[in-house]
């Protein structure tokens, strides 16, 4: 279980840590802050396409429809079983709730929108160029978690890599991909048993209730408000910058780089490119 103390210390940690970076960002690269907002985003359909169009396109809205159920799925959960009404200081240990929790867990974890849009802020937080095309491997994300996104945040003390590593741990997503869990609660005991440990250094061989209950929060948190901030951040772009647009770098279909503008348009809550 967490206490209604905990669950909004953690809910106020990873809004500020966001926050804190897309304001950083916004200071330090305006451009690319408004690239970010704006989802750019590598189109395979358009590879040696006949109108010869540049792939790298702006307002990419696939990921969004793609991970909308998912997310509206996430937001009523957290609704239903963490809004601590006056009367609850803390959650229950249902087992019925655990088995979802292990679920939602899963999906943040597997969500390739999600882990797109944190490794891009990453990436431009460490001072490199937004990158259009981010190759997810369907295998290994555990490597790509920790080390393409995680390790990127902690080496520039981004507090961040904190919310990650108390979130994620592969064993977890692993445990509940292969149904190699359970739950023990004999003997006063309440704790998840994995069954797919191997002994190895980084593995995890069980959790208390109390502790997963804070590793679901860290993840489930920081799936939502990544996507809720940086909505706010985007919808409030030209009040915050001054400007409704932005020169970008678009990378070329031959090699390196074109600068083009792009605009944002409030009223419908779109960019497109300045021509």
């Amino acid at each position: 279980m967490i206490s209604r103390v905990d669950f909004a210390a953690i809910d106020a940690e990873i809004k500020k840590a966001i926050d804190d970076t897309l304001n950083d960002l916004k200071a330090s690269n305006q451009n690319d802050y408004a690239l970010f907002l704006a989802d750019g985003e590598y189109d395979r359909k358009l590879e040696n396409n006949v109108l010869n169009l540049n792939p790298n396109m702006i307002d990419n809205r696939m990921d969004k429809y793609k991970d909308a159920s998912r997310l509206s799925f996430l937001t009523d959960f957290l609704t239903t079983f963490y809004s601590f009404p006056k009367t609850q200081t803390s959650t229950d240990d249902s087992e019925q709730r655990l088995h979802m929790e292990l679920m939602v867990y899963a999906h943040i974890w597997e969500a390739k929108p999600f882990l797109k849009k944190l490794y891009r802020l990453a990436h431009l937080w460490n001072a490199e160029q937004y990158v259009w095309n981010v190759q997810i491997p369907d295998m290994g994300k555990h490597d790509f978690i920790r080390n393409d996104i995680r390790q990127i945040f902690e080496d520039r003390e981004n507090p961040l890599f904190q919310v990650i590593k108390n979130g994620f741990h592969t064993s977890l997503r692993n445990a509940f991909a292969h149904s190699e869990y359970s739950f023990d609660t004999m003997n006063n005991n309440r704790r998840i048993i994995l069954d797919n440990y191997n002994e190895a250094p980084w593995e995890l061989q069980e959790i208390s209730f109390d502790d997963w209950s804070k590793r679901f929060v860290y993840s489930a948190l920081l799936s939502y408000y990544l996507l809720d901030l940086t909505h706010k951040h985007r919808t409030n772009l030209i009040e915050s910058t001054g400007t409704d647009s932005f020169q970008i770098k678009q990378p070329s279909k031959v090699n390196g780089f074109n600068f083009v503008w792009i605009k944002y348009e409030k009223q419908y809550d779109r960019f497109s490119f300045n021509k």
